[in-house]
């Protein structure tokens, strides 16, 4: 049953706020698995948080099991009250590229990651921060016109995480250590509004070509924390070089996946008619966007599948405040990118 406490901001967003005896639990686990590691960063942790998820409060697996399996009306859920210690963590990083091991921040991540792995196996890419799991996204002065997280002068437009990718994640999460800025984060879902039979023959048809975006080029991925592997960007190349024509709508016709990435995302050479229903439909994304402004302690879940979302044009406070989000990738069937990945119980895809 869906709790009490739940209440609806405006589809598709819904509110958790997390409740005493929950926050006690979720402490108890951090306690416990930061006695163990110094780093989220390993597939050992990561293994550890899976089963130590099993362990949350029950109302909190509960609502991460009807989350995933749709039986929420909802395309995103906020969870309000994560434990952030702003005089612990630190000044807000310059940089995405900060360090692995013992951060400020552990206790925080361990506790992202640890309600994170509730809804499915956390990963990371080999060609975006070297397989990294928990990103930093603060604003980057030289990317500020970029659509990537560290942008911030243009609108970040909609989007699902590597959409480009067979093996994209299902969910992600977003917890806000910093927003002073007050920018946006913008959301709307498929469920919102209906797709009439024509435009649907043609959205749900491989006629739309996806490319990588730049986060994943070895331009963007120069780190001080260690050596870039280039033989790692290859299915990159390949990717930019002979893209595979893909649906943008696909499965149930009542509850669609949906594979967009605005900025991206074009239809295949000529198609006048697929490119037309492209922009149809992201006009109706727009028609039926929602916003929230997060706050310190606040975490998102995004049905990456079923979601597509966005930022706000915001002015950064360039400096030791300035706004600081972390993201985390899952996925419900980490088996099926194990061609891609270096081993068996390894979890960054090439």
């Amino acid at each position: 049953m869906t709790h009490s406490t739940d209440t609806p901001v405006r589809a598709p967003l819904h509110v958790h706020p997390l409740t005493p005896r929950e926050c006690a639990g979720i402490e108890q686990l951090v306690d416990q698995l930061a006695a163990s590691f110094g780093s989220v960063e390993t597939s050992e942790f990561a293994d550890a948080c899976a089963l130590a998820a099993q362990e949350l409060p029950r109302p909190l697996r509960e609502l991460a099991h009807r989350f995933k399996h749709l039986h929420l009306p909802c395309s995103a859920l906020l969870i309000r009250g994560v434990p952030v210690d702003d005089s612990r963590i630190g000044p807000s990083p310059a940089h995405w590229d900060a360090t692995w091991r013992n951060p400020p921040t552990l206790r925080e991540e361990i506790a992202q990651c640890l309600l994170t792995s509730a809804l499915g196996e956390i990963f990371g890419w080999r060609t975006q921060e070297n397989g990294r799991f928990l990103r930093h996204i603060v604003p980057i002065e030289r990317d500020r016109g970029e659509q990537l997280g560290g942008g911030s002068s243009v609108t970040l437009v909609w989007h699902n995480e590597e959409a480009f990718h067979e093996h994209r994640c299902d969910f992600l999460s977003i917890v806000c250590y910093r927003n002073e800025e007050r920018a946006e984060t913008i959301l709307a879902t498929i469920d919102d509004f209906d797709v009439p039979d024509d435009l649907w023959a043609v959205l749900s048809a491989p006629r739309f070509v996806v490319l990588p975006d730049t986060s994943h080029l070895p331009d963007q991925n120069i780190s001080a924390h260690w050596r870039l592997d280039d033989d790692a960007f290859e299915r990159i190349r390949r990717m930019y070089a002979e893209p595979c024509p893909v649906p943008a709508l696909s499965g149930s016709r009542r509850r669609p996946f949906i594979q967009v990435d605005e900025a991206y995302m074009r239809a295949v050479d000529g198609d006048t008619q697929a490119q037309a229903a492209f922009d149809w439909l992201i006009g109706r994304f727009n028609a039926h966007k929602c916003s929230v402004v997060l706050e310190p302690g606040d975490m998102l879940w995004i049905d990456n599948k079923r979601a597509v979302h966005g930022r706000s044009v915001y002015q950064p406070n360039y400096g030791p405040r300035h706004r600081w989000l972390r993201r985390v990738n899952v996925t419900m069937n980490l088996r099926g990118s194990m061609p891609l990945r270096e081993h068996a119980v390894a979890r960054h895809i090439v």
